[in-house]
C-alpha cells in the first residue's frame, strides 16, 4: 500500500487552509512525477477529506526520456488531447515541478540537435498550458518542488532539498501577509522604481495605476477595480508583484542562471515602446524559438516583484526566495497589465537593490521596511 507520512498530510491541510483555496465540489488534477507522488497523493486526499474530486496522474522520467529520445518529431506536433480534456475538466489543474525529476537528458550533446527540433515542432508546453487554463479559467498551479539538478546544486541529498521545500510550506501566513502588505503601502504610493544588482542589472520603470497584489494564499475574487483576474498561482505562495506599465522600463537585466537550466548568461535591454533585446551567451537557440512561436509581443515587461518567502532558498522557491526580485516579459493580462501574447517568463534576480523614487526599499536582498 502507498503510504503518505502523517507530517505531510498536515502541511497539505495547512496550504489548503491558507495558500490553496480549492472549494467543496470542485475538480482538482494533480500532474506528478514518481519522486513527488506522495506530494500529489497527500493534498488529493486532503482535497476528497473535503468534498473535493480529484486525478492524479503520473508519468515518470522513464516515460519522459524515451519519448525524448525515441519519439518521432512527427509526435511532437500533434496536440495531445489529455492534458486538455483534464484543463477542460478541471476547475485546478496543479503541475508539481518536479514531475520530471531529472532534467540532465536536456543537456546531452548527442541530443542538442533533437532537442531544437523538438521544440520547433512541439505544439503543446508549459505557454500553451498556461493559455488554455487561462481560456477555460481553470486555476493553474505550479508547485515549486526540487528535483535533481536543484538537488546536487545545493549539495544536498534528495532528502534533504525536499525538506527545505516543505519547510517553505509549513510558513507562518500571518506574517506574510503582513510583510506583503507593508511592502505594498510603500509601492502603491506610485514613482519610479529602480532595480540593481551586482551581477549589472540597472532597470527603471513605472507602474503608477497599477494594483500591487500580496500573494499570500489568501485570494480574493477577481476585481473590477484592479482588472486581476487570479488564475495563475505558485506554490509556495509568498511574492509581491505588479504589471508594470508596458512602455516604462528603461535599462538591462542580468538574472541568475539557475541549475539544470539550458540557457545561461541570459541579459535582457528594455527599451520603451521598442521590442526587448533578449540573448544569452549559451543556449540562447532554445530561448529564440519559444520567442519566435509565441503569439502578441513576447518583448514587453509584464511583471516586476518581490520574494516574502522566509523560508524559500533562492535555489528551491526561485521568485518566492525571501529578498529576492524578479521581472517577467510576456503575459500580463492576468495581473493587472495589457500586454495579451503566449508566454510569461520569469528572471530571477540575486541579492537586489530597490529604490522607489529614490526611497530605499531592499539593499542586497535584505528589506528596509
Amino acid at each position: 500500500m502507498f503510504k503518505v507520512s502523517e507530517p505531510l498530510r498536515r502541511i497539505a491541510k495547512k496550504v489548503m487552509d491558507n495558500a490553496l483555496p480549492i472549494q467543496p465540489n470542485q475538480v482538482a488534477v494533480f500532474y506528478a512525477g514518481i519522486e513527488n507522488l506522495d506530494l500529489a497523493y497527500a493534498f488529493a486526499a486532503e482535497c476528497e477529506a473535503r468534498g473535493i474530486e480529484t486525478l492524479v496522474q503520473s508519468e515518470g522520467d522513464y516515460i519522459t526520456h524515451t519519448k525524448l529520445s525515441e519519439a518521432s518529431v512527427k509526435t511532437f506536433a500533434r496536440v495531445p488531447k489529455i492534458p486538455q480534456a483534464l484543463v477542460d475538466v478541471a476547475d485546478w489543474f496543479i503541475w508539481m515541478r518536479g514531475s520530471l525529476f531529472d532534467t540532465s537528458i536536456y543537456q546531452k550533446p548527442e541530443l542538442e540537435e533533437r532537442v531544437i527540433e523538438i521544440q520547433k515542432a512541439s505544439k503543446w508546453s508549459i505557454d500553451t498550458l498556461l493559455q488554455r487554463c487561462l481560456k477555460k479559467k481553470t486555476h493553474l498551479v505550479v508547485f515549486l518542488d526540487p528535483n535533481l539538478q536543484q538537488t546536487k546544486a545545493l549539495g544536498k541529498s534528495y532528502e534533504e532539498t525536499r525538506e527545505m521545500f516543505l519547510a517553505s510550506l509549513d510558513i507562518d501566513y500571518d506574517a506574510l501577509t503582513d510583510l506583503g502588505q507593508r511592502l505594498i503601502a510603500i509601492m502603491e504610493k506610485g514613482g519610479e522604481i529602480h532595480l540593481t544588482c551586482s551581477k549589472g542589472t540597472d532597470l527603471k520603470l513605472h507602474a503608477n495605476g497599477r494594483a500591487w497584489i500580496n500573494d499570500d494564499g489568501r485570494l480574493s475574487p477577481p476585481s473590477a477595480s484592479t482588472s486581476v483576474s487570479r488564475y495563475v498561482h505558485n506554490l509556495p505562495v509568498g511574492e509581491v508583484f505588479v504589471a508594470p506599465i508596458e512602455t516604462s522600463a528603461y535599462g538591462v537585466l542580468y538574472p541568475k542562471s539557475l541549475p539544470g537550466s539550458i540557457t545561461t548568461g541570459i541579459r535582457i535591454e528594455f527599451k520603451g515602446e521598442k521590442k526587448a533585446l533578449v540573448s544569452a551567451e549559451k543556449g540562447f537557440e532554445f530561448m529564440k524559438h519559444r520567442l519566435e512561436k509565441a503569439a502578441g509581443n513576447p518583448y514587453c515587461i509584464a511583471e516586476f516583484a518581490f520574494g516574502t518567502n522566509p523560508c524559500g532558498d533562492m535555489l528551491l522557491a526561485t521568485e518566492k526566495a525571501y529578498g529576492t526580485c524578479h521581472v517577467a516579459i510576456g503575459q500580463n493580462t492576468w495581473l493587472g497589465g495589457k500586454n495579451e501574447t503566449s508566454i510569461h517568463w520569469d528572471f530571477l534576480i540575486d541579492k537586489p537593490t530597490v529604490t522607489i523614487n529614490e526611497k530605499l526599499v531592499l539593499k542586497d536582498g535584505k528589506f528596509m521596511l
